[in-house]
């Protein structure tokens, strides 16, 4: 329902701008407007109203006007629509001609001019004005209300005109080159759906309207042209043709050799100089065009009537709207009606845009389709997985284990590295009897081992906990003999990545820090912060008021070098540096931790 309520809309606008051109007027200046000239009949200047559409094809039509002009002004003559050549005089001097311009004039409509008075040839009082039409191929010559007046004035609308005669008109073919190209590759791909040859037959059949803008690069055009509308006229036979293809009826074979035929028939014609040219494609070739577009409309209206064609719904709107400008047009040529514009050739969006919707119909149908296989491979790979899943259960059950073996040897090396350096002590301290130094050291090593067995624990962006903790108990150590803790992790930033072993060996880092500070420093108050660097990284400094760090360390220890190697596995560096009084120990994380190392 809603699909239909979306299309009916679509349409609805559609069929509104393309009903513009029958009732909308363009603008025009208000002022300086000029409707009665003379026209030279039999040698005599007789008065006409303008707009003016006159016949034979290829014969002038001479227009005279008076116009006056104030001393040093510098008028311009605007003529909204001129078809097709136009030669404007001033004081018997030519002063502009249209058909040296440097855009394209298309044979199916007008064109705009805005023509500068020049000043020299100018006089105060009446100025005769000289315009002469000719008209190059069916269409008659035209011409309309003509304006004079000041540049600024006029320009506006001028512009106006060029775009709708010329620059729009342009666009036009562009679109047809692009859909005809999609329906060549899709009839490459699909040669056996034979509604893709014919559509694109159609869209290049049909292109001959467009030709006549060519003839200012190719002269000879405007000899054949005729004989382009007869090879033009296959498109009839062919509209026919596909909307039969659509209603799902087979074409007859007289009709597809009429698609071919008629038109090779009315050039023998017009070649053996039976019939001149323009007259068969008025007689003969536009009607036929006319005919086989009311044939078209029928078949798809019924179709889309009696048997709910979608595709014949998409065709319809296009089809009568060609149908109207296929009538207006022919009533152009056949003068019936004044105007130079061709609405076939601004109404061929319209059968392109239902030409594209079919084809995108006819897209989604397949997409669907193949959505419904889709969701049955996918059923049928659903119950694989399944089975999968079932087989590598014991896959899974063994790589937990080597992760938990693993670990497990984390672990071990962990205590070996931290707790047994602490009950080797216990043992030397017991022997010399001192029950007070061996209570401490138990101490640190059960500190020590809860350190090790609280990492287990943290995850992903919790090193903020594991630094909870570690704060925690050190305030009870370093209480007990006397050094003051300040502590502030509020600015530090957000630590991704963040593993067991990751989380230790920063643990390790400061617990290692701070253990220098007061065994080699013998500093008094610490300083622990963190925040986040210039660059992004995390930092946390640690600082001291005890004894400053010697330059030159003596590197025979252990801890550096372990506080450096730990710094490696985490992607960070460390910095030691020593202080008037005191020292400081920076240390730089990056904002997401690379993988975990096992050796800690």
């Amino acid at each position: 329902m809603i699909r239909k309520l979306g299309l009916g809309a679509l349409w609805g606008l559609l069929l509104a701008l393309a009903s513009v051109p029958l009732w909308l007027k363009m603008p025009a200046p208000e002022t300086g407007a000029v409707n009665q000239v003379l026209r030279l009949e039999g040698g005599n200047w007789k008065p006409v109203t303008l707009p003016q559409a006159r016949r034979p094809s290829g014969s002038w039509e001479h227009y005279r006007f008076v116009f006056q002009s104030e001393e040093n002004a510098a008028p311009n003559l605007f003529i909204p629509t001129v078809s097709q050549r136009a030669i404007i005089e001033l004081a018997g001097e030519e002063i502009a001609d249209t058909q040296h311009r440097t855009t394209l004039m298309g044979m199916a409509s007008g064109v705009a001019a805005l023509v500068p008075l020049p000043r020299g040839l100018l006089r105060p009082g009446d100025n005769v004005v000289d315009i002469h039409v000719q008209s190059l191929s069916l269409v008659p010559s035209y011409l309309s209300t003509v304006y004079v007046g000041n540049a600024n004035e006029l320009s506006r609308y001028y512009r106006g005109q060029v775009f709708l005669l010329e620059y729009l008109r342009l666009m036009i073919p562009a679109g047809q080159i692009l859909i005809a190209l999609v329906v060549a590759v899709l009839w490459l791909y699909r040669p056996r759906e034979a509604l893709f040859g014919w559509l694109f037959l159609l869209l290049t059949t049909s292109m001959y309207l467009y030709l006549g803008m060519m003839r200012d690069l190719l002269p000879q055009l405007l000899a054949v042209m005729p004989y382009l509308h007869m090879l033009g006229s296959s498109a009839a036979a062919i509209q026919v043709i596909i909307v039969l293809l659509i209603a799902s009826i087979p074409p007859p074979r007289w009709l597809k050799l009429a698609a071919a035929l008629v038109p090779v028939a009315c050039i023998v014609l017009a070649l053996s100089g039976v019939v001149p040219a323009p007259q068969l494609v008025k007689l003969v070739n536009a009607p036929l065009n006319i005919l086989g577009l009311l044939a078209s409309l029928v078949i798809t209206a019924w179709a889309a009537v009696t048997r709910h064609l979608s595709e014949a719904w998409l065709l319809l709107l296009p089809l009568l709207l060609a149908v109207l400008a296929a009538f207006h047009d022919y009533a152009v040529i056949t003068t019936r009606l004044d105007g130079p514009v061709l609405l076939s050739v601004y109404y061929r969006p319209a059968l392109m845009i239902g030409i594209a919707m079919i084809l995108m119909r006819r897209l989604g149908v397949s997409l669907n389709q193949l959505d419904g296989a889709n969701a049955y491979l996918t059923q049928r790979l659903n119950e694989q997985e399944r089975e999968l899943e079932r087989l590598h259960q014991d896959e899974r059950r063994k790589t937990a284990q080597r992760a938990l073996s693993e670990e497990r040897r984390r672990l071990t090396s962990d205590l070996h590295d931290g707790l047994s350096g602490h009950l080797a002590s216990i043992i030397a301290l017991s022997e010399r009897e001192k029950s007070e130094l061996v209570e401490r050291a138990a101490r640190e090593a059960l500190d020590d081992l809860r350190l090790v067995i609280h990492s287990l624990d943290i995850q992903d962006r919790e090193l903020p906990v594991a630094l909870a903790g570690l704060r925690e108990r050190l305030e009870r150590q370093l209480k007990r003999i006397g050094v003051r803790l300040e502590w502030s992790m509020a600015q530090l930033p957000e630590i991704q990545g963040v593993t067991p072993s990751q989380a230790l060996n920063v643990l390790r880092i400061l617990q290692e820090a701070i253990t220098n500070a007061i065994k080699h420093g013998h500093a008094s108050f610490i300083q622990v912060k963190g925040d986040q660097a210039e660059d992004g990284a995390a930092r946390i400094q640690v600082e001291n008021d005890g004894v400053p760090i010697p330059r030159n360390p003596n590197r025979s220890g252990s801890g550096l070098p372990n506080m450096r190697r730990r710094i490696r596995q985490l992607g960070g560096v460390i910095e030691i540096a020593p202080l008037d009084q005191g020292t400081r120990l920076t240390l730089l994380l990056p904002p997401h931790l690379p993988g975990s190392s096992t050796l800690t």
